[in-house]
């Protein structure tokens, strides 16, 4: 009886003999493809190596690990960066309080320059109208009347200090005694003092 099993291929001597023509015989017009890692052949003299698929799998999975490796990487760059934008932010915006602030001061100061340079105004007109009053008194005391020269007084206590003061309070004793050439003599040396010492 005939053997009906189809012949066992030896593959192992297949390769073998494959690799003895590749060397023998490297023109002979073979032509190998990549597919599932086995040899077989396709068509008359034309045999496939096939690379295994894992292999490929393999390479691929290299390139993805290495392009999150990138990734990554750069990640890290940008949240440097954005850590250095934050803190530049944070140093603009120091400096914006100090400048609001220090114009605050700024603008305070003027304010009060103003204020003094007001109060100043007002006094050396107070204190100029005091010296036009003392005139005016010494001329009224002279004609031998005391009209409004109460009020002129006053209003040189008001704006003197100093000696000029006690020139003015004395003149006004003067006249409490009826004694006009007195009170007219302590007006002149309040009006003086002024005039010599720059002050009221």
């Amino acid at each position: 009886m005939h053997d009906r099993h189809p012949p066992q291929v030896h593959t192992g001597g297949m390769l073998t003999t494959f690799a003895a023509m590749v060397l023998m015989a490297p023109d002979a017009g073979l032509t190998f493809r990549a597919a599932d890692g086995g040899v077989r052949a396709l068509d008359a003299g034309v045999v496939v190596v096939e690379a295994p698929r894992d292999m490929a799998s393999a390479a691929e999975l290299e390139r993805l690990k290495k392009r999150v490796a990138d990734l990554e990487a750069r990640n890290v760059e940008l949240e440097k960066q954005l850590k250095s934008v934050d803190a530049l932010s944070k140093k603009v915006d120091q400096a914006s309080d100090d400048l609001a602030a220090f114009k605050k001061v700024v603008d305070e100061r003027e304010e009060d320059r103003k204020e003094a340079e007001r109060k100043a105004l007002e006094a050396k007109q107070r204190f100029e109208a005091a010296s036009r009053g003392l005139f005016s008194a010494d001329q009224t005391l002279a004609s031998g009347s005391l009209a409004n020269v109460s009020e002129q007084l006053r209003a040189a206590e008001a704006s003197y200090s100093g000696l000029a003061l006690q020139y003015v309070q004395a003149a006004r004793a003067a006249l409490g005694n009826n004694d006009l050439g007195t009170a007219r003599r302590m007006l002149m040396l309040a009006v003086f003092e002024t005039q010599f010492s720059g002050r009221p």
